[in-house]
């Protein structure tokens, strides 16, 4: 009996290019933003991602970057990234992507603290796939390049920036705050503290650019065998590369931020990048992942209690790398004690 959670049309163009069409589809509890499906093909299991308007606006650019991206990849850096299998596009409706199964475990799962061998090896395991990763993009930049500036998504700019602080300090005291993501950000969010922001992004506008994956998580890290594969590509940009390192290093499974912040530093210098960069990287994604927390946690609390658990658990500790990562940035004692006041307001339930 096919699964009412999957839009008709989109299964059956899925289907029709695998040749399967019986093969029961089984929903993905995941923490991205569009709607995944596992389908038991035989040899082996695919994933369907699909890219819903309801749920993004620009769902069609995503998809259509992440397409392209996965068959570069698949030509030239195989095991990097899921092979790409089907694509469809119903203008307006939906757009999906069948691709690889490279496995159920993230690198979020059960992840120890760096301090002892294990989370040693993780971390290693991660870095790893960075190198593998900027290999490929030394060798093809042009075509990545090209293809991250197909549209003004996901760009890293001062307009942008703002706009995810903005749409951040709206979230966090209101769950179900839904900003505009064209209005004007100091319109979105009048009373945020716009000197302290400009002081906060000032690096990451002035510092070199690579191409950048954009949300090299660890939970977009799986691991397939003793290797990681990368998921999730659809946000693939041109921007400093430190934002790469502060989507991995500020993920609250490694633990508290003040132990993070030494091996963190450490990396960034191993890799020749800068540290203050890092800090405004790490500052903006930790904020910005602490809303997406409370907003999904109080939209999963519901539905799906267990997830809705795990980003509970993780929005004090983006707060904690947020408010780490913009004090080593203030250089007065005031500004630093207006940004633990600000941090101090954000907590929900403050």
């Amino acid at each position: 009996m096919p699964n009412p959670d999957v839009p008709a049309h989109l299964r059956a163009a899925i289907t029709a290019g695998l040749g399967d069409a019986s093969a029961p589809w089984r929903h993905m509890a995941t923490d991205g933003r569009h709607r995944m499906w596992l389908v038991e093909t035989q040899p082996h299991p695919i994933v369907v991602k699909g890219y819903l308007p309801e749920i993004d606006l620009y769902y069609a650019h995503r998809w259509r970057r992440e397409e392209r991206a996965l068959d570069l990849l698949h030509r030239y850096a195989p095991g990097l990234a899921p092979e790409p299998l089907a694509a469809a596009h119903a203008p307006g409706q939906w757009a999906a992507l069948a691709m690889q199964h490279v496995g159920h475990r993230s690198l979020a799962d059960g992840l120890p603290a760096p301090s002892n061998s294990e989370g040693t090896q993780a971390l290693d395991a991660a870095l790893d796939a960075y190198r593998r990763f900027q290999s490929i993009t030394e060798k093809f930049g042009p075509m990545l390049r090209a293809l991250a500036y197909q549209s003004d998504l996901d760009r890293i700019t001062r307009r942008t920036l703002e706009r995810r602080y903005a749409s951040a300090f709206v979230r966090l005291p209101d769950p179900t705050a839904s900003p505009s993501p064209t209005a004007a950000p100091r319109r979105t969010a009048p009373n945020a503290p716009w000197d302290l922001v400009d002081t906060l992004i000032k690096p990451l506008l002035s510092s070199p650019r690579r191409i950048v994956h954009n949300g090299f998580s660890p939970l977009n890290l799986i691991w397939n065998d003793d290797r990681l594969v990368v998921i999730d590509w659809e946000t693939l940009a041109v921007a400093p590369p430190e934002i790469d390192f502060a989507d991995l290093l500020t993920f609250p499974g490694w633990g508290p931020p003040d132990r993070m912040a030494e091996r963190s530093t450490a990396v960034i210098a191993d890799h020749g990048l800068r540290l203050d960069t890092f800090w405004a990287a790490a500052a903006e994604r930790s904020l910005t992942y602490a809303a997406t927390a409370h907003v999904r946690s109080h939209r999963l609390r519901i539905t799906n209690p267990t997830l809705a658990d795990a980003y509970q658990q993780r929005l004090p500790r983006y707060l904690d790398w947020f408010q780490l990562a913009a004090t080593e940035l203030l250089p007065h004692f005031t500004d630093r004690d207006r940004l633990h006041a600000t941090v101090a307001a954000l907590r929900p339930n403050a």
